[in-house]
Parts: structure tokens; sequence; C-alpha cells
């Protein structure tokens, strides 16, 4: 489909009260969709977790932060199982539900995820066995929330979140932060400075290309990965600049700088290109996207990777 008419379709959904689930519509129609769910969301955030030297300590309460929950539990439920004993999970939208949560857990047990999770955990895997028979037998949204020890905060704000905790061993998010205006991604990094413990880890995953490029029924297979930085900041507003379509349209470098600004510690950055990969020349990168950097050395840097993960702490 071409992109001009998925970005005109959800302008509309856009002016409705349910537009965003309306536009999740076609991706659960996808054959196993949960079951993908269930083992995109556990592997990712194993991985994520596996890049900490994180241990879990009897005598301390270890809070955990997700940013950006979704349709899915998965991955506060994993937290949970790995040890932590609260765990604050938040989204801009109320859209996970109890009836989606069940059809996703019922997969746990691929990929051999309770071994690799008792690998880590402060439980034994004939604990988080126990654990499991039971988050699978609720079926109420409360009854999991209350068991797990998950506070989640749908239309989130930072001082929402500050209300609960204003301390976290592990702050993380996957294929969140290209959805924050820039505005906000400087105030969100500001706090995670502070909210990080002296032992603290934040882990998240970021996407950096068109999401009018991604693999799906509405996918645009004749533009690049990087279309979306041809344009100004008017043009694209005018195309995605809703809630459903909304991109920052921010790199790498981006990021590297907020911590920079913060003098937050970089652990890592590890970037990668998951599919064929079209960069986009200089000449066509737009002036707007390139005035988003304080320094750039190299502006075809800019569509260096697709996708990466920031490891930082305090």
């Amino acid at each position: 489909m071409n992109w001009k008419l998925k970005a005109s379709l959800q302008k509309v959904l856009h002016f409705t009260k349910i537009g965003d689930k309306l536009n999740h519509i076609p991706a659960t129609l996808q054959r196993n969709y949960h079951k993908n769910v269930m083992i995109y969301q556990a592997y990712e955030c194993l991985r994520k977790f596996t890049k900490t030297t994180i241990t879990f300590n009897v005598e301390k309460e270890m809070t955990a932060l997700e940013i950006g929950t979704g349709y899915s539990l998965v991955s506060p439920v994993v937290l949970y199982l790995l040890g932590f004993d609260k765990i604050i999970t938040v989204d801009i939208s109320k859209d996970a539900s109890i009836k989606t949560f069940q059809k996703q857990i019922q997969y746990i047990e691929k990929e051999g995820f309770l071994v690799k999770i008792a690998a880590r955990s402060e439980f034994s895997l004939t604990e988080i066995k126990e654990k499991v028979q039971q988050i699978q037998s609720f079926q109420k949204l409360d009854q999991l929330l209350k068991f797990c020890n998950i506070v989640y905060i749908p239309n989130y704000t930072l001082t929402a979140i500050e209300k609960e905790s204003n301390s976290f061993d592990y702050i993380c998010s996957q294929v969140v932060f290209e959805h924050i205006p820039p505005e906000f991604l400087q105030e969100l990094f500001k706090k995670m400075k502070a909210w990080l413990t002296q032992d603290g880890f934040a882990v998240h995953t970021i996407n950096f290309i068109d999401h009018f490029a991604n693999p799906g029924f509405f996918q645009d297979k004749n533009i690049s990965e990087f279309n979306f930085l041809k344009y100004s900041d008017k043009t694209w507003d005018f195309w995605a600049g809703n809630d459903i379509a909304y991109t920052n349209r921010l790199s790498y470098l981006y990021y590297l700088e907020l911590c920079k600004k913060n003098n937050i510690t970089l652990i890592d950055f590890i970037g990668e290109n998951y599919r064929t990969h079209n960069p986009l020349p200089k000449s066509l990168i737009h002036k707007d996207v390139l005035n988003k950097y304080e320094k750039l050395s190299n502006a075809e840097d800019i569509c260096k990777y697709q996708r990466g993960t920031l490891i930082f702490k305090k």
C-alpha cells in the first residue's frame, strides 16, 4: 500500500476514540500473532537484561520501570520472574488487557524461556514454574498486577511515575523512544539520570526507520526505510503528525547527544541493520532533519543503523 494512503487512513483514525485499537487490528490477524508476541517480548526482555550486571539484593527492594507497555504485559511479568520486587509499566494509552495476556502467556514455556529466566533470576526453576502456573490461572487484570506487584500507569506523566517511585534499579523500553517527541525525550533523559540508582542500568532498544516501510499488511515496498528523512518538518507533520503515526525521525546520534548533554555514563550502543540497507545520500536528507543535531560531522551517519540498543548508567 502506498504510504500516503496509509497515512491518510491513520489521520482519519486519529479522530476516533478507538483509532489506535483499530489501527492495531491488522497485526492481530496474522497467523500465530500471540505466540510471536510472547516469543518476541520475552526474548527482548531477557536480551536487554543480560546486557547488565544487575544482581538482586535480598536486603533491598529492587524496582524496575518499563516505558511503553503497549498491548502486552509479557515484559513486566518476565521482570517479576527475574526477581524485581516492584515493576512500574507505563504507556500513553490503556491497551493491555487480561484476555490478550492469557492468549500470550500460554506460550511462555516455548524456546526454553523458563530455563533462561532461571539462569539470571533470584528464583529457582521450580519456583518460577509454580509462579507461572498461578499467573496463567488469573482471569482478572487486577489479580495479575497484584500478584506480580506490577503498577500499570496508562496515560502516564513523569509526575505519575514519581508518585510510585523516584528510584529505579532498571529502566527499559522496546522500540518506544522513536514515538516520543524530542522535547519530552529531553525531560525523560534528565529524569532517568536522576532516577537510576548508583548500580542501576537503563537499556533501550530504538527503531530508527520509517514505519510506513515496516513489514505488514500496509507496508509500502516501494520506499526506502529512510524515506521520511526526505521531508521538511511541516510536510511530515501534515502526513504523520498524529498520535497513531508519529515518529520523531531521530537517529542514534541524537540519543548519544542526549547522554552527553545530561552527563549520563554510556555503557554501550549496539547498532544493527536487520533488513536490506538502503541509506539516503546526504543530498536527499532534508535540512530540517539535519538541524535536529547539535554536532553532525557526517550527515550520512544518520542512516547508519535501522535499530539499536542504548545502554547507560547514572
